[in-house]
């Protein structure tokens, strides 16, 4: 890091600089010879330099301007006959793609890729998530904040279950494969990391009338999830465009199955719910709603 003059710390620059663990990365990464890869926030190269000389292409996403020049004189530029100066640059990757700019205003979909690999930017972890799994792709080897993996992967019943667990659950499987401890960064930050595995589900396990509606009951009964579901979706009946919540609850009928289960999900709290409960809970006020 001397070398490039590049002290990190901001912009969550937390160089992963343990050999062993960014060798382990690629190797969960599975690679082939025919895969276009995704890497968000390319840092120094150190993982891409990696990943290049498997895959196809490697597209790399870098915000920082200096971070991108860095990158091109190490992973692009070839080295001349001899020169042994810097074994840092000069790789002279010709399957190396650095796009600069932020991952949040790019269109993921222009990039082919069939792979992400990436030390995510830990800041705008939830956003990069929710936008890449709008996308097609084999599989996602991803690294984030420890309690933020959690999350992801979190059941029902638990602290750590939430709404980017379900959202995330209800696109793809989840899983955590190892945590990396903070002294593998530098600079070290506060927090310890984990490597964690998003392989997409060929097909929805649930049924949704709509989609988009079943991220908005989501989104309302997780915004205040110490409060049982009833209570979440009366304080939100607008957004969710419920005009009278009383009749819609007070009108449940025990006998029927739907409805028996309905009543039971609404005395609950959100974290108490898996996706199957809030498919069903979005379904029957989809169905209902404006009446």
């Amino acid at each position: 890091m001397s070398a490039y003059k590049v002290s990190g710390g901001k912009m969550d620059q937390h160089f992963l600089i343990h050999e062993p663990t960014i060798e382990q990365i690629v190797l969960e990464a599975d690679l082939e010879r025919d895969d276009v890869v995704l890497e968000i926030g390319g840092g120094l190269g150190n993982l891409s330099e990696k990943i290049a000389p498997l895959v196809k292409k490697l597209y790399i996403v870098e915000k920082d301007e200096k971070l991108a020049k860095i990158m091109e004189e190490r992973l692009l530029k070839e080295r001349e006959e001899g020169d042994l100066s810097d074994i840092f640059s000069g790789l002279g990757f010709k399957n190396v793609e650095i796009i600069k700019g932020d991952v949040t205003k790019i269109d993921l979909s222009e990039i082919p890729f069939n792979k992400i690999v990436a030390n995510l930017p830990y800041s705008i972890s939830s956003e990069i998530t929710v936008e890449i799994l709008k996308h097609k792709f084999d599989v996602a080897i991803l690294m984030y904040q420890y309690e933020f993996a959690k999350r992801l992967a979190a059941e029902p019943n638990g602290k750590d279950y939430g709404r980017i667990s379900v959202l995330t659950q209800y696109k793809a499987d989840p899983e955590i494969l190892f945590k990396v401890p903070s002294e593998y960064f530098s600079p070290a930050p506060k927090v310890d990391s984990a490597v964690i595995k998003i392989k997409p589900k060929e097909k929805s396990e649930v049924f949704l009338e709509s989609e988009e509606y079943f991220f908005e009951v989501t989104k309302a009964i997780f915004g205040q999830r110490r409060k049982k579901v009833k209570n979440s979706i009366a304080h939100n009946k607008m957004i969710l465009n419920i005009s009278d919540i009383k009749n819609l609850f007070g009108g449940l009928c025990p006998e029927v199955y739907e409805e028996y289960k309905i009543s039971k999900m609404i005395e609950k709290r959100a974290e108490n719910l898996d996706i199957e409960d809030i498919a069903i809970l979005s379904n029957y006020l989809y169905k209902l709603k404006n009446v």
